[in-house]
């Protein structure tokens, strides 16, 4: 009896072992991030988009003429924007481009706002969704001819509140633009 209640205790102190070796460490200090309350849309960068796209086309990058005049406020804490083709998603249908930019960002200097809508206006160009090729050669165009810095990765001349902004206190990480 006296080794069946020790078997017993061993085959528990296992299955406890087992048990508690296979959850997540958790690390101390680290908070969920938040998640994004706000408006879905904001007037004033719809206002910056549609003057944006006046600006390219004044450039004359040749951005897509279909694309929504409403930008989508989303949760993203790792990318300051992304661009969507038509039915990338349900409920994109009726333009044939959609850009979405992190709600986090809105409260971000109005030149990395701006940075972020041309550098994802850039995608509609033909043959720019990638950044590469025609992507890569339209942003070099507009940062030449432009006080934006349009690049791959961040928010192009960001500060550390923009950024912070974007990941509201997320692991620090170097923050990747996607393109759906």
């Amino acid at each position: 009896m006296f080794f069946k209640v020790i078997a017993l205790l061993l085959v528990l102190l296992a299955v406890l072992a087992l048990a508690s070796s296979t959850r997540e460490p958790e690390e101390k200090g680290t908070q969920p991030l938040p998640r994004y309350k706000g408006p879905k849309s904001d007037e004033r960068i719809n206002r910056m988009l549609a003057e944006n796209i006046a600006l390219l086309k004044g450039l004359g990058v040749p951005i897509s003429e279909s694309i929504s005049p409403v930008v989508v406020l989303n949760g993203s804490h790792s990318n300051y924007g992304v661009c969507c083709p038509k039915g990338s998603r349900k409920k994109y249908t009726e333009y044939d481009y959609y850009i979405e930019i992190s709600g986090f960002t809105v409260n971000n200097s109005e030149k990395c706002l701006r940075n972020t809508l041309i550098h994802e206006l850039i995608h509609t160009v033909p043959g720019g969704l990638c950044h590469t090729g025609e992507w890569r050669k339209w942003a070099k165009f507009v940062s030449e001819r432009t006080g934006y810095h349009i690049q791959r990765i961040g928010g192009g001349d960001d500060t550390k509140i923009d950024e912070s902004n974007l990941r509201r206190g997320g692991a620090e990480s170097v923050i990747h633009h996607k393109a759906i």
